[in-house]
């Protein structure tokens, strides 16, 4: 079981919604290559599992604590990934509040 950890910023779906936070163009194109790689390396190891996980906005030393939710929740979708065994789904990219769009 592999987990990646991207971002909302990191989806192609949000980013084009008008409402959505904008940030600077790199953190959110890594962010974004992240999630493709874990797409394709599900598609092309189907033996093993590739996920990845949206910790959300949450309060670390690099944002100044300004995040709304605790380390504790920001972790929540990586636990869920990462204890669902080798039967579990790949190429799921998932946050605690669910799915995240690609």
């Amino acid at each position: 079981m592999v987990v990646n950890v991207s971002s909302g910023l990191g989806s192609v779906a949000l980013t084009l919604r008008q409402d959505y936070h904008r940030t600077p163009a790199a953190s959110g194109s890594s962010k974004a290559a992240v999630a493709i790689l874990t797409a394709q390396w599900s598609a092309a190891f189907p033996g093993l599992r590739f996920n990845a996980a949206d910790p959300g906005y949450t309060a670390t030393d690099l944002n100044a604590t300004s995040g709304t939710q605790t380390v504790t929740e920001g972790t929540d979708a990586i636990v869920e990934h990462a204890t669902r065994g080798a039967e579990g789904p790949t190429g799921t990219y998932l946050s605690r509040h669910g799915v995240v769009p690609w």
